[in-house]
């Protein structure tokens, strides 16, 4: 791992703001009289290390409405739960845009000699 502060605070701070948003979201569609569908999606994610990859899955599972529930590393995929999967396609974006490519520059991917 490259140790980068202002990557490492930057992550975090989103990482709060989605849980902020999310908790949010998820709050109303418990209060909801109908749930919307939840289900499962698949979403490649950027090449990067194992423990990259464990970080990301993490930082998914932790915000609510979203649980990583498989990795697949040799395909570079992870299997989520969403509580709303009308939005799977957003989340994915949101994921991809505000956590990933900070994961991949601290955990970059393991070259093989």
């Amino acid at each position: 791992m490259t140790f980068r502060p202002v990557l490492v605070v930057r992550l975090l701070l989103r990482f709060v703001w989605h849980c902020f948003l999310s908790g949010i979201t998820t709050a109303r569609i418990i209060l909801q009289r109908h749930a919307p569908p939840a289900g499962l999606v698949k979403m490649a994610y950027a090449p990067m290390s194992k423990p990259g990859v464990a970080v990301l899955a993490a930082l998914v599972t932790l915000t609510p409405g979203s649980s990583a529930v498989d990795i697949n590393l040799e395909r570079r995929e992870m299997l989520l739960h969403l509580l709303d999967i009308r939005t799977a396609e957003a989340n994915i974006a949101a994921i991809r845009r505000d956590f990933e490519q900070d994961i991949r520059t601290l955990f970059p991917e393991e070259r093989s000699c």
